[in-house]
């Protein structure tokens, strides 16, 4: 018989509600809140990617720091895999935006004599303390952010699509998702709306959604056609959601991929926007992922380029597409950069009135403003050292180093798992993760079920568990009925890469064997 896995562990409070200030016994009185009287839009979304298997993943590292019961396990590191976060798994930061930092928290670097740091570094820093109020960095700065940062983001956009970009209509926010979830708040008018969402989706989306109270309409990404987004399907979906009586309002578009990797060519992001011009739908325009692109056939394009190539086509006509409302989101999160911690973001707000972006200003205004440090951190992403500039060679080095290194291991990874017998993958073209499909035997299906859990999370659980590597289970980001996936990084370094891919080939290997035998 197949060991089954306890996930009792994994599981979060119940209504029962334990807790060391529990009512005495037989005490009739009551709780204000309870998760029973809590906002149940919060109470139902969920957000896979910190979901079971990280509980389970926090035991293991415990028993790793017990000699006892580390003596007893296969592995002697943890290794997550389970997320977007790479300077947790050893990325070193980029010197130059870390030293802009330091001299704006601490202003008396950038005056010392004999100088501790670039020339082009202390200008910088200068230039970012004169426009902060008060010259401190521990300032709140206007509602929708620094104007010298939204200048040169407007900058950063207008030298990528070669179009104008306006700084009114650029909003800094604390990381993109802040910005995704402050759309979707505004967008959403009762539960009887409607966001498109892919599936697979990052999870953010459909949490958003629920704990707005909105529903979520998916359509699905063609796995055999490497994650590709289909006009086809996009009109399926609609139609299915407003046949069952809700309003779409909004579609949601993840370009580079997050989870598949996919990057999305010009033909059928020309076709997305012309469907939500048809029907009427905001555009998010998930761009985070948009300098991890490794497959050089696959370019990034964004997609206010691509509208503005269309417009440009209708021009002095009244089509559909010259309404487009596009709202694209920018992190310093991903990228090269990978400064998650930093918390910096930014939204572009295209075809909006100024009384609606004044809506979204009063929704930025409730939050007073973004983290001022993140946002210098997004100026220093979009206006890096240029050729010329005493950090540009190092600068250069470290950015070449860093991406060569993700493109390196995007093919390895990739390659790896096209080798192990029930397990396929996609290229992986962009972002930061790979999406396997994952054959995973009846017996553990049904292992799983009697533990009420979806196959790839009782999967995932143990190869927490008998390997120390942490993923995301497929079902956390949705996928077709009758399939199994995980993401996975490529942010380890090349020695715990092949570390990952070694113990998980042979995990997957025994996994199959233990419950081959059932069937």
């Amino acid at each position: 018989m197949a060991q089954t896995i306890s996930i009792t562990h994994c599981r979060r409070m119940t209504a029962a509600e334990h807790s060391p200030e529990d009512l005495p016994p037989n005490c009739r009185i009551t709780r204000a809140l309870t998760v029973s009287t809590m906002n149940q839009g919060v109470h139902d979304s969920e957000y896979a990617v910190r979901g079971a298997v990280l509980v389970k993943a926090t035991e293991v590292a415990a028993k790793l720091a017990d000699p006892a019961q580390a003596a007893k396990l296969s592995f002697q590191r943890l290794i997550k895999c389970n997320i977007g976060n790479p300077h947790a798994v050893q990325q070193a930061p980029i010197t130059f935006f870390r030293q802009v930092a330091a001299a704006i928290q601490y202003p008396p670097l950038v005056d010392m004599d004999p100088p501790v740091l670039p020339p082009d570094v202390c200008r910088r820093a200068r230039e970012y303390i004169q426009a902060m109020p008060g010259k401190s960095v521990g300032s709140y700065t206007e509602s929708d952010g620094l104007q010298l940062v939204r200048k040169q983001v407007a900058s950063f956009i207008e030298r990528r699509d070669g179009f104008p970009a306006d700084p009114k209509s650029i909003e800094l926010t604390t990381g993109a998702s802040e910005a995704v979830k402050r759309c979707i708040q505004v967008i959403l008018t009762d539960d009887n709306d409607a966001v498109m969402v892919p599936c697979p989706q990052y999870p953010l989306y459909s949490c958003a959604i629920t704990m707005f109270g909105g529903h979520v309409a998916y359509y699905y990404l063609d796995e055999d056609r490497g994650w590709a987004v289909d006009v086809t399907e996009l009109r399926a979906s609609y139609n299915k959601a407003t046949s069952s009586g809700v309003k779409v309002r909004s579609i949601a578009v993840i370009n580079p991929g997050n989870p598949c990797g996919s990057v999305l060519d010009m033909d059928t992001m020309a076709d997305i926007l012309m469907f939500a011009a048809e029907e009427n739908l905001v555009l998010l325009a998930d761009e985070v992922y948009q300098e991890n692109i490794y497959d050089e056939g696959r370019p990034f394009h964004s997609f206010k380029k691509v509208l503005r190539l269309l417009q440009q086509k209708k021009e002095g006509t009244c089509d559909p597409i010259h309404s487009v409302q596009l709202i694209s989101f920018h992190s310093t999160s991903k990228g090269v950069l990978g400064e998650c911690g930093q918390r910096g973001g930014y939204m572009e707000l295209v075809g909006f009135s100024t009384r609606m972006l004044a809506q979204f200003a009063k929704v930025a205004a409730s939050s007073l403003s973004s983290n001022t440090l993140g946002q210098v951190f997004v100026g220093l992403m979009v206006c890096p050292p240029v050729e010329g500039e005493e950090s540009y060679e190092l600068y250069r080095k470290e950015h070449s180093l860093i991406f060569e290194g993700l493109k390196r291991r995007a093919a390895r990874l990739c390659a790896a798992l096209n080798d192990i017998p029930g397990v396929s993958c996609q290229p992986i073209a962009g972002a930061m993760y790979a999406f396997p499909n994952i054959t995973i035997p009846t017996a553990a299906v049904s292992a799983a079920a009697l533990q009420n859990m979806k196959a790839d999370e009782y999967y995932c659980i143990d190869l927490v568990e008998k390997t120390g590597i942490v993923c995301v289970p497929g079902s956390g980001f949705g996928q077709k009925n009758g399939t199994w996936h995980l993401r996975m990084t490529i942010l380890p370094p090349d020695d715990m890469m092949e570390e990952v891919i070694s113990r998980f080939r042979q995990f997957h290997e025994d996994f199959c064997r233990r419950y081959a035998s059932e069937e």
